[in-house]
């Protein structure tokens, strides 16, 4: 029994997926246009059609696509076919606002700055003014006498001053018993609150007195405490004397 042996060859190519007849069998040019084709099915008819642009030649699309703008124009239903606007926070007039804003805030920062330093030295000055007192051009003038205490604490030795009364106070401070010495400073601590003022290198006069002139006015009310000290050629201060300044 004689067998027909059948010639073997290439098995059978399988046609590729995308072609002509499956584009049109399937409609998937109208899927397309109408948005109804899932992502990868769109994305491969965009590749076919890539590679064979013939295809679309052949279908007239552009001209159909004209049409299809003047039909819809004609209907009362024209088409924008511009880039779509980007959101106001996308474009650059963002940035650009934002910069101005900058700008303003950091103007107006300065300007306030600018004027707090100025209250600042205006406060600073009138807290100047108030613990030194304001000057104001005496009207009397009067002679004050009065001899230290020798220990601190005594407060026996004081001194009246009234600032509502602009006097001028020429103040003689009885120093003769401190024998040869001649050279002397003046430290005032006001009470409470601390140094006030130091008078370097006064001499006592022939009379024996440590003379000094005093506006009432030149001092804030309060309580002074004046310590007077002898400076010797040689060695360290020696306090002499103390005396209270009564400022009213």
């Amino acid at each position: 029994m004689n067998t027909r042996t059948v010639p073997q060859g290439n098995p059978p190519v399988a046609p590729p997926r995308f072609d002509r007849k499956f584009i049109e069998d399937h409609q998937l040019i109208e899927r397309y246009l109408e948005d109804k084709l899932p992502f990868k099915g769109a994305r491969d008819l965009e590749n076919w059609c890539r590679a064979h642009p013939e295809y679309l030649n052949e279908l007239n699309l552009s001209e159909r696509a004209h049409t299809s703008l003047k039909l819809l124009e004609a209907s009362g239903q024209p088409q924008d076919l511009r880039e779509p606007q980007p959101p106001w926070w996308k474009t650059i007039y963002l940035p650009i606002g934002l910069g101005v804003v900058t700008f303003l805030s950091l103007v107006a920062f300065w300007a306030l700055f600018g004027k707090y330093e100025l209250l600042r030295g205006e406060l600073d000055d009138s807290r100047t003014l108030m613990a030194r007192g304001s000057l104001v051009q005496p009207a009397t003038k009067r002679s004050v006498y009065l001899t230290p205490d020798r220990a601190q604490g005594i407060d026996k030795a004081r001194i009246i001053v009234n600032r509502n009364a602009p006097q001028l106070m020429d103040v003689h401070v009885d120093l003769n018993y401190t024998n040869k010495l001649a050279q002397f400073r003046l430290i005032v601590d006001k009470q409470d609150q601390g140094r006030a003022l130091i008078l370097e290198n006064l001499l006592k006069d022939s009379n024996g007195e440590l003379r000094m002139t005093l506006n009432s006015t030149g001092l804030s009310m309060g309580v002074y405490t004046v310590r007077i000290e002898a400076l010797p050629n040689r060695g360290s201060p020696i306090a002499m004397g103390w005396l209270i300044l009564d400022v009213r």
